[in-house]
């Protein structure tokens, strides 16, 4: 994981590797930190994988498709939402699997925060971008953000994900990434409410100390 800081925003980027090849997830604003890693480390990069539109999650895209020649892959609905632009760009639909060399990565479709947000679930890891985060889930008041499709969203992946998925966000506000789906079962409020009309109101309230205050 890369911890990349633009001003107040600070990211989570992901380096996944095996056999000296590697797929990065989300890369922004330190092009330098990220490919001294891949040189010392001897990674060859084969992919990026975007799980949305906002500049803080892709603007190194383009310089890592131009200069490493590697495909960028993103949500069809989030490129047709967003108009999003780079050098090698791929669309994908949901569960719809990716082959990249050693890595088989299942994409899964999880609108709220943007309408084309999508997780990647890679053997028992899932990048999660900024629909989950530990502590709660993405803003759905935004352009594109809908409070009903990150319900349905949060759902589906409690769903189907097997309690020992382990979550790594786009950002942290006060754990660390890496958690099973145990533990936000039992620690993130957003997977305890069970009530849609609750989640809804819960999520849009609007005496939020601010938005990524999740209780």
């Amino acid at each position: 994981m890369f911890k990349t800081s633009n001003f107040s925003i600070i990211n989570q980027c992901y380096l996944i590797y095996k056999n000296n090849i590697g797929i990065l997830v989300d890369p922004s604003w330190d092009y330098n930190l990220i490919d001294t890693f891949l040189i010392e480390n001897e990674i060859a990069l084969k992919g990026v994988l975007l799980t949305h539109s906002h500049d803080d999650h892709t603007n190194l895209a383009n310089e890592f498709a131009e200069k490493k020649s590697v495909p960028v892959f993103m949500a069809a609905e989030e490129i047709e939402f967003s108009g999003f632009k780079c050098q090698n760009l791929q669309s994908i639909t949901s569960l719809n699997e990716i082959q990249i060399l050693d890595f088989n990565i299942t994409p899964i479709l999880t609108p709220g925060h943007t309408p084309g947000s999508i997780c990647y679930l890679i053997e028992n890891n899932i990048f999660s971008g900024d629909t989950i985060f530990i502590e709660g889930v993405g803003v759905c008041s935004t352009k594109g953000g809908d409070v009903d499709k990150m319900w349905e969203s949060v759902q589906n992946l409690k769903n189907i994900l097997p309690e020992n998925t382990f979550f790594y966000p786009g950002h942290s506000f006060g754990e660390l990434p890496g958690k099973n789906l145990v533990f936000l079962l039992k620690n993130n409020i957003y997977f305890q409410i069970k009530d849609k009309a609750h989640f809804v109101s819960f999520r849009m309230r609007k005496n939020q100390p601010n938005l990524f205050n999740f209780k």
